[in-house]
């Protein structure tokens, strides 16, 4: 009998072995990544120590593991680093003005009812919303990966890593210039989105708090802090004759769940785009209405809070873009309005820009950047007179 168990239990050691071989050999291992060089010629209108050149650099490195299961579908992880660096800020900060290393570190199951997400990553409406076209994905006016103007550093006060300070970079009262909806940041969440059903898609992400860390989540309710976020996103894309047709919906809603003050309030995050393109144009719009000041990132902290009652950030985004062979060139444009307390500030950015692809890897672009800020009374804050005009 004793003889037995042992040959059964040889056997169920060797079928287990022989499973696990099966199982990384069907492992799919995946790693890639870009890196994007600018060198730009800066001529601000603010006074002080700002460099007329700058050099900058935007990483990206991304890494997941695929498993394709039997019975159809798949598994998997996937994660993403961002690492920045600009000659004009004395820090590494990414595109959001942030220090993070880490962007995303998220598991999926995929099958034929769709997909589930879990972990650190964007929300819905910012993964299924369309932006218009641009010859360059990391420096343009619109949401740039690379992000070359910076309040001058007032000697010895330079702060790169707070927001607005000298040696920030330049968001006036918090303005930056984006038209996607990305109200629910890169917090932890869970997302499902459906298949494609004749070009339409939809998706739902949940955030229990604005928490980037496990040990975060589900703690007491901070001052100002933003709890039960949800998106909910839309998008289609799809052909009529010659014509390829892409739009987008999505809208995050939140609740805040300990407002310091009565102007302290629930998030709101709406925004819609179009695409259409037509053999080699291209041309895309979207708009953006939220009340988070200025419409960056939100900041959940007592005193600096962003999220205001009735206080809205408008934006409009346009470009057009026309690729033949390796060529591309596109101009697009951007202006937003944002309501303050006592005034309202403008801001537009319009950009001009020529790219040259040499093969799959390597691209060169270059191009021209304007940039206006205005604001009644003035004031774009910590010490400056006025606003700025900014050529790049």
């Amino acid at each position: 009998m004793l003889r037995v168990l042992k040959v059964a239990a040889a056997a169920l050691i060797a079928t287990t072995a022989i499973a696990q071989a099966d199982t990384f050999d069907r492992l799919i291992l995946r790693l890639n990544g870009h890196i994007t060089g600018v060198g730009a010629v800066v001529d601000q209108s603010t006074t002080g120590d700002l460099d007329e050149f700058v050099g900058a650099v935007d990483t990206g490195l991304l890494g997941s593991a695929v498993l394709p299961l039997d019975g159809g579908g798949e598994i998997g992880v996937r994660v993403a680093l961002d690492l920045d660096y600009s000659t004009h800020v004395d820090t590494f900060l990414n595109d959001a003005g942030r220090s993070d290393i880490l962007e995303e570190a998220w598991l999926y199951w995929e099958g034929r009812l769709g997909r589930v997400q879990m972990g650190l990553m964007d929300g819905a409406a910012d993964v299924l919303g369309l932006t218009p076209p641009s010859v360059s994905s990391s420096i343009r006016v619109d949401n740039p990966e690379v992000y070359v103007l910076a309040f001058p550093c007032l000697e010895p006060a330079c702060f790169s890593d707070t927001p607005g300070a000298p040696g920030s970079l330049f968001n006036p009262n918090g303005m930056q210039l984006r038209s996607d909806v990305h109200g629910s940041d890169n917090f932890l969440k869970i997302m499902y989105v459906t298949p494609v059903f004749d070009g339409f898609r939809f998706a739902v992400s949940y955030a229990p708090d604005g928490s980037r860390y496990l040990g975060d989540l589900f703690g007491g309710d901070d001052v100002n802090e933003q709890t039960d976020i949800v998106d909910v996103a839309a998008s289609y894309t799809g052909t009529v004759g010659m014509l390829d047709i892409g739009a987008s919906v999505g809208y995050v809603f939140a609740n805040n769940a300990n407002p310091q003050f009565t102007n302290n309030d629930d998030l709101e995050d709406f925004g819609a785009a179009i695409k259409l393109g037509y053999n080699e144009w291209t041309l895309g719009a979207a708009y953006r209405l939220t009340n988070v000041a200025g419409g960056g990132p939100v900041i959940q902290t007592p005193f600096t809070a962003n999220v205001f009652e009735g206080e809205q950030t408008e934006a409009w985004s346009f470009g057009l873009m026309y690729e033949t062979g390796p060529w591309a060139a596109s101009v697009n444009y951007i202006t937003m309005t944002e309501e303050l307390s006592f005034a309202e500030q403008d801001g537009s950015g319009l950009q001009f820009a020529l790219g040259y692809t040499i093969n799959e890897a390597f691209r060169i672009t270059g191009g021209y950047q304007r940039y206006e800020f205005e604001r009644d009374f003035g004031g774009c804050g910590f010490g400056f007179g006025g606003c700025t005009d900014l050529d790049a």
